[in-house]
């Protein structure tokens, strides 16, 4: 691993890889003492956990409380070390690591933000880049592109406190501190947790557009099964006793789930699920003259077939115009098309987008940015 990931200027972003072999992270009980056994002995947060993340990918941990999924990420920045097995970073071992740099080369972004409250945003958002010994010039460039990148102008809040902005914009301010240094990974535990459900939508569409546009490798843990297929290009479902249940793609994970404990934590409507992996863009609407009835709901390409399924239920007609997002007309999506796709779990390329066509990684295009004024 480099220290400033290793591109030189203009090459293109690359995420890290990870890699998780046979790791183990055993605690002693509350009362008890390491190799006590029974009752007050030791307990497994995380046993035997072996998976590979590819460069650029977003892999989400998830599952319910006291299941691992934190200490996993902890233990990837060495907050907390393995009891057993190893963590690759590149196909390094960080265990020979010294911890201190070893951070400074990944992000990471928690619930509580975390921001320092005496610090301006400039300054929050610098942290990094100068432990790095950046240049001045370099540092203030840095953050400007990131605030912008993340809706906010520089000219603005650059001089604010955390205090002065809200919950939402302090949210996107660490983000942007953890991407400062063009880290290749990032580590993020529940980030959009503690906002309201508006504001977690929008920053979530706006994260999976900044992390396109870095091309940065992302450990997410989050408790949210429909998050999870929002945000990941594969998911870990992890059990109690810190036990990985199933890791794969959203739509396979949701079309074949490896037991019952997977499927009765992804839900009953899974199949429902699913059709926000899909858009409208993928379906075989028919095309043709615009319908008479002109009080259909209008659908763009990038809508996806989950809320496109909600609008045709409540038109009488039970059909949607699609759109270019201009006005454009370029067909009709019915009930009956919906219907097909949900049964077959197929577009018009004959499959489902693996990742996800909602964030744009494959098979479909990429939906506009959010809104990105002050929430």
């Amino acid at each position: 691993m480099s220290t400033d990931p290793g591109r030189g200027e203009g090459a293109p972003r690359r995420g890290a890889t990870v890699e998780f072999r046979n790791v183990s992270a055993r605690f002693a009980r509350a009362g008890g003492r390491q190799g006590a056994a029974g009752a007050g002995g030791v307990m497994a947060a995380v046993d035997n956990l072996s998976l590979s993340v590819a460069p650029g990918e977003v892999c989400i941990l998830v599952g319910p409380s006291g299941c691992g999924k934190t200490t996993t990420l902890k233990m990837v920045n060495r907050l907390v070390d393995p009891s057993a097995g190893q963590i690759l970073i590149d196909g390094e071992d960080i265990a020979g690591v010294d911890p201190v740099a070893l951070r400074r080369r990944i992000g990471y972004v928690i619930q509580q933000i975390g921001l320092f409250p005496h610090r301006t945003i400039a300054e929050n958002v610098a942290t990094v880049p100068r432990l790095l010994r950046w240049d001045e010039g370099r540092i203030r460039g840095r953050v400007d592109e990131l605030l912008t990148l993340i809706g906010l102008d520089p000219g603005r809040v650059r001089d604010r406190y955390p205090g002065q902005l809200s919950g939402g914009e302090r949210q996107r301010v660490g983000v942007a501190r953890a991407m400062a240094a063009e880290p290749p990974l990032m580590l993020m535990d529940e980030p959009f947790g503690a906002v309201d459900p508006i504001v977690r939508a929008r920053l979530q569409d706006e994260f999976l557009r900044l992390q396109r546009t870095q091309g940065t490798t992302v450990l997410f843990v989050t408790h949210d099964i429909d998050e999870a297929i929002k945000m990941g290009t594969r998911i870990a479902v992890m059990q109690q006793g810190g036990r990985l249940a199933q890791y794969s793609p959203p739509d396979e994970l949701l079309s074949h789930p490896a037991s019952d404990y997977v499927a009765r934590f992804v839900g009953a409507d899974r199949a429902l699920k699913r059709l926000s992996l899909l858009t409208v863009g993928d379906l075989p609407f028919e095309r043709g003259g615009a319908p008479a009835e002109a009080r259909l709901p209008e659908l763009t390409l990038s809508t996806t077939v989950r809320d496109a399924l909600a609008a045709i239920l409540a038109s009488p007609a039970q059909a949607g115009v699609v759109t270019n997002g201009a006005g454009e007309y370029l067909g009709t999506v019915t009930l009956a098309t919906v219907a097909r796709a949900a049964r077959e779990g197929q577009g018009r390329n004959g499959r489902l987008p693996e990742g996800g066509a909602s964030h744009g990684r494959t098979g479909g295009p990429a939906p506009p940015p959010s809104p990105l004024g002050t929430y």
